[in-house]
């Protein structure tokens, strides 16, 4: 049966207005449903171990199958000599899924990591290889993040470790030595710390690899314990290649070191007053001074039990016609008192005019 002309045309008008129906503009993508993105992706070398850690993402919303159970590990590897492509296709093409571990749930916002155990296995046994990793991970229902990717790692043969790693608490902070090794040249050092909580933090205390085998740790607080362990650099800066860890020191951090005495103190009468100044002291922890008196040759007693900051003091209460002397010390904020300055004595006079001004 042939259908007529007019028939066409209604199929067409039909047609035309059952689209018409639909929503009107572009095309969009279907929503994502998997875990949002893994953050902060960063891979290290350590000794003969590589690994990528990142934050895990927080799930897409609050259902239990979205919650992230499931991370994974996926390398590119380009041989030595080979100019790596800046392709986002170089993971579909090129990409094997190294490490997959299963963590049911995994913690919104803790830092997971993940290790590739077969970079050794490469021709060379991986060295100047440039590897480049990306993470993904999945939720309950086996849906994916995005694949988020690391900053490329060329994987050195690590230099040996440094070894005899000391620490000593200073009126300065800690202090942590360590011995060198033996490499050829000159050896640069990053420092880690752990506080209490128990976990080493990602990024060395020292933003710069260090050129000697001691540290300053002037960022501690009296009371708590630390530990600290140092390697080798083998690279300046992030993606870090390093040696193995030395091993751990643990140290308290106490304060057991008084200030030095201050100096230079002065003592001058104005009108019944007598202003007191001397040169600040230079320690960081300091909490202020104490500031003494004796009339003659009596006893010393401390003018106010306030700790007082700034180096200098204007005493009010001083009795005239007598002759007055005065020293100081300094205080830290771990309450050491140190030794007291020299001391300063002069006559405290009804007219000012008469006031003598002495040390000793």
């Amino acid at each position: 049966m042939r259908r007529s002309p007019s028939g066409t045309v209604a199929l067409l008008v039909l047609a035309s207005a059952v689209v018409a129906c639909g929503k009107k503009g572009p095309m969009r993508p279907p929503e994502p449903r998997g875990p949002t993105p893994p953050r902060e992706v960063a891979a290290r070398q350590t000794g003969l171990t590589i690994d990528v850690s990142f934050l895990v993402p927080a799930p897409r919303g609050p259902k239990p199958s979205q919650q992230p159970v499931r991370a994974e590990l996926v390398r590119v590897a380009f041989p030595p000599g080979l100019h790596p492509p800046q392709e986002a296709e170089a993971f579909r093409r090129l990409g094997v899924v190294v490490t997959a571990v299963t963590s049911d749930p995994m913690k919104a916002g803790s830092r997971f990591r993940l290790e590739d155990p077969s970079w050794r296995d490469l021709a060379g046994r991986g060295v100047d290889w440039t590897l480049r990793y990306g993470v993904r991970v999945r939720d309950r229902r086996g849906r994916s993040s995005p694949l988020v990717v690391a900053p490329d790692l060329i994987p050195v043969e690590p230099p040996p470790a440094p070894t005899g790693l000391a620490a000593e608490a200073t009126g300065d902070g800690i202090r942590v030595r360590w011995a060198p090794p033996r490499v050829e040249g000159s050896a640069k050092y990053y420092l880690y710390r752990a506080d209490q909580d128990g976990s080493f933090g990602e990024r060395p205390l020292n933003r710069e690899p260090l050129a000697s085998a001691e540290y300053l740790d002037n960022e501690t607080v009296a009371g708590r314990t630390y530990r600290y362990r140092v390697r080798t650099a083998a690279s300046d800066g992030p993606p870090y290649r390093e040696s193995a860890s030395s091993e751990e020191v643990a140290v308290l951090a106490e304060d057991r070191f008084p200030p030095q005495a201050p100096t230079g103190l002065v003592a001058v009468q104005e009108g019944r007053a007598i202003r007191l100044f001397w040169n600040p002291n230079p320690e960081r922890d300091l909490a202020g001074y104490h500031v003494y008196r004796r009339y003659g040759s009596g006893e010393w007693s401390r003018i106010d039990p306030v700790l007082d900051a700034e180096p200098l003091l204007l005493d009010s209460g001083v009795q005239t016609g007598t002759h007055v002397s005065y020293r100081v010390t300094a205080v830290d904020r771990a309450g050491n008192e140190s030794g007291v300055s020299e001391t300063v004595e002069l006559d405290a006079v009804a007219d000012t005019g008469e006031a003598r001004e002495g040390g000793r």
